[in-house]
């Protein structure tokens, strides 16, 4: 993963995102598919986002860890999109299904 990369099995890829973390923002690509579907399941918020480790660092202070952002597509991408449906699909789309 380069340093802008994010991964996430339900945006197509190339999709700019804004992820927000107590008031610190940073902004990346869709670049690659993931979580795993046991990441995003393993969570009671399901995780739908894999930042890479640099991104993580610099919103969070740690390279690996889990945790709840907020985030803004920017535009959407118009690569491939891994799933179309699963746990966190709905929350992907702003939905509370």
């Amino acid at each position: 993963m380069s340093f802008r990369t994010v991964a996430s099995p339900y945006w197509p890829l190339g999709t700019r995102v804004r992820v927000a973390y107590r008031g610190r923002r940073a902004t990346g690509v869709v670049e690659d598919f993931g979580p795993a579907g046991w990441a995003v399941a393993q969570h009671d918020v399901p995780a739908i986002l894999d930042l890479s480790e640099e991104m993580m660092r610099e919103l969070t202070g740690r390279r690996e860890h889990a945790v709840q952002v907020r985030f803004e597509v920017l535009s959407w991408g118009h690569g491939d999109v891994y799933r179309d449906s699963g746990p966190g699909h709905a929350l992907a789309f702003g939905h509370d299904d």
